[in-house]
């Protein structure tokens, strides 16, 4: 299944590829990190925007930061 996503840069649908990242963040003075998957489109590697990623990215995020908030 080929995977295309509209890229600003290009400013086409192309194809991209997804990485995953380490992301490291302070929130609320609690110092967090979780696993993000990033795309990029596969013409300019420069990164896309995918609701769907970027949603579960956030839910990522917030479940980092409620157990690095438990833990302290």
């Amino acid at each position: 299944m080929e995977k295309k996503e509209y890229c600003y840069n290009c400013d086409e649908d192309t194809e991209y590829i997804i990485e995953k990242e380490i992301i490291n963040l302070e929130l609320e003075g609690v110092k967090f990190s979780y696993e993000a998957l990033v795309p990029y489109c596969v013409k300019c590697k420069k990164e896309v925007s995918i609701p769907e990623i970027n949603d579960l990215n956030i839910i990522r995020a917030y479940k980092a930061h409620k157990e690095a908030l438990d833990k302290s």
